[in-house]
């Protein structure tokens, strides 16, 4: 069965990127500066981010326009 409509719950940086609307550089340098959220690291050379953390931290600055 597929389902085109899947959207993993963690996601490496450039899907992250693209999820939030911009590119990955972008969305680096905004976790660098403590603006997006701080990935997970479950094991040893993973990183992920949480889509959760992801849709939080978008409705928040949708909010603060």
């Amino acid at each position: 069965m597929k389902n085109d409509n899947f959207q993993p719950r963690g996601m490496r940086a450039p899907v992250a990127a693209v999820y939030s609307g911009m590119s990955r550089s972008k969305f680096l340098d905004l976790v660098a500066k403590g603006i997006a959220p701080r990935p997970k690291k479950p094991s040893i050379g993973v990183t992920i981010w949480d889509r959760i953390d992801l849709d939080k931290w978008l409705d928040e600055m949708e909010a603060a326009k």
